[in-house]
């Protein structure tokens, strides 16, 4: 038989090594973890973020640019539009009503987009009202309901003049067919 010398019989691991081996995968993994916070933030900080209101005041036109002869005038509403993660240039987006009179010092704007059911709705200059081609819902002036099935009137936005006769209105939609509005 042979003996081995110098040879301990171990039956397992010491107990140094074993500490040592749980000490190494927690420092591992909490170095892990420090290193993925920062990303996990940068993608939910979109998510994350209070809900702004979605109107904004938006430059239509100039005053001289609308005559005042009371009788609404088409515009493009043009902006920057941005989403979570990502900024547009300038585009249309949608388009206004501007009424315009001699005794007015701030216009009256509507929103082009019918409160019924959101179609688009044209001034008919044959018959002097807003009129919508959807469900035949008719308008004055003044954005009252004249006839048809809409709950509430045109939806008039805010508007402020700026810069010496620029025309802002602080633009938003609003939900259909319900009585009183609603931003969407």
């Amino acid at each position: 038989m042979h003996s081995r010398e110098g040879s301990s019989d171990k039956s397992g691991p010491s107990p140094t090594s074993g500490r040592r081996g749980v000490l190494a995968f927690l420092v591992g993994a909490i170095v892990s973890v420090l290193a993925v916070i920062p990303g996990v933030g940068v993608v939910l900080d979109p998510l994350l973020r209070k809900k702004k209101s979605r109107g904004k005041f938006v430059r239509i036109t100039t005053l001289d640019a609308v005559p005042p002869d009371g009788l609404p005038h088409r515009f493009q509403v043009v902006t920057v539009r941005t989403d979570k993660w990502n900024k547009y240039p300038p585009e249309p987006v949608d388009a206004v009503y501007v009424i315009r009179t001699s005794e007015q010092d701030v216009p009256i704007v509507f929103s082009v987009i019918c409160p019924h059911l959101g179609c688009v709705y044209d001034f008919k200059n044959a018959t002097g009202e807003f009129q919508c081609p959807c469900h035949t819902s008719g308008f004055a002036l003044d954005g009252s309901v004249k006839y048809g099935p809409s709950p509430r009137g045109l939806d008039q936005l805010a508007v402020e003049i700026r810069n010496g006769g620029e025309i802002w209105v602080d633009y938003k939609k609003f939900k259909g067919g319900k009585s009183e509005q609603i931003e969407v």
